[in-house]
């Protein structure tokens, strides 16, 4: 996105004519170097950009050493160039030809292209920084320049990807040659102390309006763990003093690359650390000693008064072998940092070749391929030209014109110092006038250095800037975006976090207190949106009521055989009795049966029949049973109310153990909401966190056990005895069961009639006499009729049957013991939850505040003792102090970028 608009931007920045963009193959072959005349001449190509030039940007440079793995052609022979609109081709309104016998190919004989140009003079006396001011461009170049570095200082190399130059080179291409070229900072390059991790280089020229003496700090920037995970805050520390002294950086960036390949140790260890230098074997036993061989954390190097302004970031080079097997993990890490910085949109990449080698066996060209594959963001530069052997000169020639391997930026050719020349410690300056003669006096470069203005440091150093600059102008308004997003996304991320504290920690906690409980009561009594902990309590209170409604008696008039009821249950299956159904509850699960020792029906022995399964349903033989069992000194005919009582006691046994099961689960519900609450109000103070719950636990304990005594209360006096003041609904209740009883009794008993006579009569026998005492009911029922007693059923009829003394006895029983559990079950279920919530949730919520103040001793203890209690979990903190600071950071990033007026 970016490489397409830097060409619409350099077209509308530099002037230049539409076809060289619409056209670029056609322009390309209008550079090749043909010895025919008759070819077009290179002035076709258009007018060039380069009137004015501006000084360098803050150029961010990272640096690869080399791979020994050779790759395949990318380019072949024989394809022609297509220039960009970067291409510093020169124009011809500034340019005269000169004799055609100045200019020869490398075999010294024909004219490029029939046409020669003069460079003019000024190509080689203007610096790096020569341009700044000569024109309204470069006075845009350099608001560019200060606010990029502004941006640095205030961070937002952190947080967002700034404009790049990426320079990728195999080992011993002379990279680190074009980084003291460039910048005049040599970092260490000797085998064995070469780069291990990456290292950024911010060089300014000066604070403000006033010139700065050169100094330089190193600081450690923290991105990654000891296992390469990034971290969740990117922290820079500093390392050592701040030096002024040139030949210290080497050493100093040593000892800081040392200090992160250790990451155990501590690094104020290494501050002063020697190395032993003295032979080759004794660098490479200081390198094995080292934890890690390459790490992902940065040094960085803050120098001003460098006279530039740039940044560089040398990366660990790519590697596709190692020594020992064990350290194969390097070969991922180093290739996977490599590709993220060259991978960024915003990073122009500089492939360094070097002409030593041929170019398929330089990783670099693959590497910028994978990432760039069409080139458009790739800028060459070949080093070491003069280790070109006699007759090759042809094939790097048709590179630099474009002609093989073509790149949309195209390529320079610089001359560093040779290793001797380095160990004779030549001065910047003296390098330069010595690459400068070489490209003068050598053939073929200086037959062309007239029309291609790429050749030496400083026409290369121009050239990045220009393209940083283009760059940088087309990635504002991206920046503008992504920092606006990045300060909303880490001001959501820090409302999230608890606030920090203020200055009195006692009033803090007193207020934290107060917060919790209110939040509690809120829980207890769903106050407005404070639903969801109290209608989980109502689920249990239901559930209580349905266990309580499953405990009553059923009864069925009749048994088939082996004993089992053919009825079913009649207390929940007929009309009268329907709504029981809906009193539901739930219960304990600890298998007692409360003590009943005090009542006289526990004393009496258990039917038999009871005994085996007091769960089914009780048959009229069962009850007789139970009243034989429950007589005294009672007179035949008198009521069998010990036996009514015997029933009620005999299936309220287990109403105990549902009220402390009921019970129970509140009390589960209560603790985990306290734990919830904890965690959200003190989870960032562990040790008040710690105190708080086992405070909180103890309370709760106290009062779970005398809600527990209330509870066994309420079913003491459940069944103590049988009491209800709702004698009418008592009463009612009970003539509607007795004659539903009575009615199911007598159909009962005329199926087993019925069945008999079938069985004795061969099935024959039946149909008649069913259908004879249908007519007989049918003819009583029309009698009736006529005398006036109308609606009458043949079920109506059973009622004028006198029943014997011992059914009567039987259906009156069953009758009080369903009419009293329909009203003792509602009692009861609504008892237990009345009393639960009061003596326990409200009593909790209302007593809580008081209790933890008093427990936990806040207003007795001193100052220290609380700032312990308050000490904040060190991951919120820090969390929270790194937020902060990404905050400011890219509220100063926001704030350079409208300064500046973008």
């Amino acid at each position: 996105m970016f490489w397409i608009a830097r060409k619409v931007s350099s077209a509308l920045v530099h002037t230049l004519p539409s076809t060289a963009l619409s056209r670029p193959t056609e322009a390309a072959e209008q550079v090749q170097i043909d010895p025919s005349p008759a070819r077009a001449p290179i002035a076709r190509f258009g007018p060039s950009s380069f009137d004015h030039r501006p000084s360098p940007l803050p150029v961010t440079i990272a640096t690869f050493p080399t791979t020994r793995r050779s790759l395949d052609s990318t380019e072949q022979s024989g394809r022609s160039v297509t220039y960009s609109a970067a291409s510093p081709i020169r124009p011809p309104s500034t340019m005269s030809p000169p004799p055609s016998d100045i200019i020869t190919n490398h075999a010294g004989a024909s004219p490029i292209n029939g046409v020669a140009y003069a460079a003019p003079d000024d190509t080689h006396s203007l610096s790096a920084d020569g341009f700044l001011g000569t024109s309204t461009y470069a006075a845009r170049a350099r608001r560019l320049v200060t606010m990029v570095n502004t941006m640095r200082d205030a961070g937002a190399h952190m947080d967002l990807d700034l404009p790049t130059i990426v320079i990728c080179g195999n080992q011993s291409v002379g990279k680190s040659s074009v980084i003291e070229a460039l910048c005049g900072v040599v970092l260490p390059r000797n085998e064995g102390t070469c780069t291990r991790c990456v290292t950024e280089v911010r060089l300014s020229e000066k604070d403000g309006a006033v010139a700065t003496p050169w100094s330089c700090t190193v600081k450690l920037r923290y991105e990654y763990d000891s296992a390469g995970r990034p971290l969740k805050a990117v922290k820079e520390v500093p390392f050592g003093k701040e030096t002024a002294q040139k030949e210290d950086v080497d050493l100093l960036v040593r000892r800081a690359q040392k200090a992160l390949l250790n990451p155990s140790a501590d690094p104020n260890r290494y501050v002063t650390y020697s190395f032993d230098d003295s032979t080759s074997s004794a660098r490479d036993s200081e390198a094995a000693s080292n934890e890690l061989k390459f790490v992902k954390n940065v040094v960085c190097l803050d120098i001003r008064g460098a006279g530039v302004n740039l940044t560089l970031i040398d990366l660990p080079g790519i590697i596709r072998s190692v020594d020992r097997r064990e350290d194969s993990q390097y070969i991922d890490l180093v290739q996977d940092l490599v590709r993220f910085y060259i991978s960024n949109e915003r990073a122009i990449i500089v492939a360094t070749i070097t002409c030593k080698d041929e170019i398929d066996n330089q990783a670099v060209v693959h590497m910028a391929k994978e990432v760039d594959p069409h080139g458009i963001r790739t800028l060459g530069v070949l080093t070491k030209p003069d280790t070109i052997e006699a007759g090759t000169h042809d094939r790097w020639l048709q590179i630099m014109l474009g002609h093989q391997y073509a790149l949309k930026l195209g390529y320079w050719m610089i001359k560093n110092p040779t290793k001797a020349d380095l160990d004779k410690n030549i001065s910047f300056e003296d390098a330069r006038q010595m690459e400068e003669a070489f490209f003068s006096g050598q053939t073929p470069w200086s037959n062309i250095r007239g029309q291609l203005d790429r050749f030496g440091v400083d026409s290369l150093r121009r050239e990045l800037s220009r393209q940083l600059t283009m760059l940088t102008e087309m990635s504002i308004p991206d920046m503008q975006t992504r920092t606006e997003e990045a300060i909303q996304a880490t001001a959501m991320e820090l409302n999230n976090l608890p606030p920090s504290l203020g200055e009195n920690s006692r009033i803090e906690l007193l207020q934290m207190m107060r917060h919790f409980c209110t939040l509690v009561n809120y829980n207890i009594t769903a106050h407005q949106d404070f639903k969801q902990f109290y209608q989980a309590i109502r689920k249990h209170f239901d559930a209580f009521r349905e266990a309580v409604a499953a405990s009553r008696p059923t009864f069925a008039m009749t048994q088939q055989k082996g004993g089992q009821a053919i009825a079913p249950s009649l207390s929940l299956s007929s009309s009268i009795s329907s709504s029981i159904s809906q009193v539901v509850g739930w219960g304990n699960s600890d298998g007692r049966r409360p003590d009943s020792a005090s009542s006289k029906q526990a004393k009496t022995p258990l039917p038999e029949s009871l005994e085996q399964d007091i769960k089914k349903p009780l048959t009229v033989a069962d009850v007789r049973r139970i009243i034989e069992a429950q007589k005294g000194r009672e007179l035949q005919g008198y009521s069998a109310y010990d036996a009514f009582t015997y029933v009620v006691s005999v299936f309220q046994d287990e109403w105990a153990k549902h009220g402390q099961m009921c019970l129970a689960a509140v009390n589960h519900e209560l603790h985990t909401l306290v734990g919830k609450l904890t965690e959200d109000v003190f989870g960032r103070f562990a040790n008040m966190q710690g105190q708080v719950r086992f405070m909180i636990q103890a309370f709760q304990n106290e009062l779970y056990r005398s809600t527990s005594e209330v509870v066994n209360n309420c079913v003491t006096m459940e069944r103590r005895y049988p009491f209800t003041m709702g004698s009418d609904e008592f009463t009612r209740t009970k003539s509607n069961a007795l004659n539903e009883f009575r009615s199911q009794l007598e159909t009962a008993r005329s199926s087993g009639l019925h069945h008999s006579s079938g069985t004795s009569n061969g099935g024959a026998a039946s149909a008649p006499i069913g259908q004879t005492k249908t007519e007989t009911l049918n003819k009583a029922i029309a009698a009736l009729a006529e005398a006036g007693y109308t609606g009458l059923s043949p079920r109506d009829l059973t009622r004028l049957r006198a029943e014997s003394p011992e059914d009567d006895e039987v259906l009156h029983v069953m009758a009080a013991s369903h009419a009293y559990f329909r009203v003792a079950c509602r009692r009861f279920s609504d008892n237990i939850p009345m009393n639960v919530d009061f003596h326990f949730l409200s009593r909790f919520a209302e007593m809580l505040e008081k209790e933890l103040v008093a427990r936990l001793g806040i207003l007795e203890k001193d100052n220290a003792a609380v700032d312990h209690m308050l000490q904040e979990n060190r991951f919120v903190a820090e969390r929270r102090r790194a937020l902060e600071e990404q905050r400011k950071r890219l509220e100063g990033v926001w704030r350079s970028l409208h300064e500046f007026g973008f």
